[in-house]
């Protein structure tokens, strides 16, 4: 396992692309958050059902309990989940590649109720589009499936090998959310914390119609027209002949849709500070080579493996995902990138929840200045100013200052006449370099659509 958190620049730089509340006077720099005030989180998993992912898809969704299991270690347990799952398959605009790639069945971002693997032996646990577990006011729980969370998410998350050669998880996801899905209304939830977590061993062919209607004498057979139109090197990539190539990057001047764009979109659903999404995928690098494939690939000329691993005894590898890994890089510390190439995904799939934790929970992350700002008010005042963000990113935002709570104790604030006020306390729940969390505390419920936005200074070495 080689998890690597793509970007750690929360603590220096703050989320980037939004306004903030600066601490008065602004320092820098500082540490910046936003809580939502109910933890619901709307979580998509894109699957690639293409060939040679079988292997990935079983390991995958037997460690799903281990998963589930770190959602349930949240403060206050199990989050209000929307749980929904796509496959890789889309209709890619032309029939010149059979029906799986055109009409692309029931696939094409509609979320899945039901295995698409024909050796699925399970019932699926619900009807509906998607998994819901939602706490209710007096305590229970709304579900809308029979058994366990994660038995229920594991049936319809095995996607199978059936789907089409041109993997195209990020146009995948985007019709998955951008409304055009009727079948998939009330996924996303206003307000909600969104994640997408990607499952798949190529890059990403995300393109126009006209990419595949170009002839194979120009573009090479079958998916190693992605591979020219995804990638810019030192020279031109060969078609036909075995080459290395250096200096590698993405192309956006070609056929293939621009990974920034799909980037763009995911965080005007809910806001860049209420967006994570981790990539499970094939090692991406500079320099790549194309050649013969080697086994479980299919024995034709395309683009070398990046990674490979022995999964339950047998072969498995990866593709080089440049594409994928700079659409993931937009999201800052809410990125994570795990190794497709690896015969379990059990830490993977913790540091997933974990990167749900830290985006979700009151915690305060980074070095903050712990110095008491307030020496007469007992307990710790951190310099750190907190505001209460309604319909948060959006036109009618309304951001409301929150001051600091009187406090009676360590741990016992007094409202004192305020309609909310905040406190930070010691939390064993909290690992994080602070071990502190965000108390606010209130007169009465919050608005609809709230989120508490915290700025603290951070020290500087």
């Amino acid at each position: 396992m080689r998890p690597l958190v793509l970007c750690l620049a929360l603590c220096a730089l703050g989320c980037p692309d939004r306004s903030i509340s600066p601490v008065d006077p602004v320092p820098s720099p500082v540490f910046i958050k936003d809580i939502p005030v109910s933890a619901d989180i709307d979580l998509l998993f894109v699957i690639d059902n293409s060939r040679s992912t079988a292997d990935k898809q079983k390991i995958f969704t037997g460690n799903f309990p281990n998963f589930v299991a770190s959602l349930e270690r949240f403060p206050g347990g199990l989050p209000n989940v929307h749980v929904g799952v796509v496959s890789s398959t889309i209709d890619i605009g032309v029939g010149d590649f059979g029906a799986v790639c055109h009409t692309a069945g029931s696939q094409n971002g509609a979320l899945q109720n039901a295995p698409l693997d024909p050796a699925a032996t399970c019932t699926p646990a619900t009807t509906d589009r998607f998994l819901v577990d939602v706490a209710q006011a007096d305590g229970r729980r709304t579900r809308n499936y029979q058994g366990e969370l994660s038995a229920a998410l594991a049936c319809v998350a095995q996607v199978g090998e059936g789907g089409c050669g041109f993997e195209a998880p990020l146009e995948a996801m985007k019709r998955a959310l951008d409304g055009s899905h009727r079948e998939n209304d009330g996924f996303l939830r206003r307000g909600a914390f969104l994640a997408v977590v990607f499952l798949v061993d190529e890059d990403d062919c995300s393109g126009t119609p006209a990419l595949f209607t170009k002839s194979t004498a120009v573009v090479g057979a079958n998916d190693f027209r992605c591979t020219q139109a995804a990638y810019a090197c030192d020279q031109p990539i060969s078609p036909t002949l075995p080459g290395a190539y250096t200096n590698c990057g993405v192309r956006h001047d070609g056929l293939l849709n621009n990974p920034g764009e799909y980037a763009q979109f995911l965080s005007s659903l809910q806001g860049p500070s209420r967006v994570a999404v981790a990539l499970i995928a094939g090692d991406p690098q500079t320099s790549l080579a194309t050649g013969q494939l080697p086994a479980p690939l299919p024995p034709e000329f395309g683009l070398l493996p990046s990674c490979r691993a022995v999964i339950a005894g047998n072969p498995a590898v990866g593709r080089p995902a440049l594409r994928l890994a700079e659409f993931l890089g937009n999201f800052g510390d809410r990125g994570l990138f795990g190794t497709v190439c690896q015969s379990d995904y059990t830490q993977t799939l913790d540091d997933i929840g974990r990167l749900l934790f830290r985006a979700v929970s009151p915690c305060l992350e980074g070095k903050i200045d712990t110095d008491d700002q307030d020496a007469a008010n007992p307990g710790l005042q951190p310099n750190c100013t907190v505001s209460e963000l309604q319909d948060p990113d959006s036109d009618a935002q309304i951001e409301t200052l929150i001051p600091p709570c009187p406090m009676i104790a360590d741990q016992e604030p007094d409202l004192a006449g305020e309609a909310a006020c905040w406190w930070v306390k010691p939390s064993a729940t909290c690992a994080t370099e602070t071990q502190l969390e965000l108390e606010v505390q209130r007169a009465g419920a919050p608005p609809p659509n709230t989120t508490i936005r915290v700025s603290c200074v951070v020290t500087v070495p």
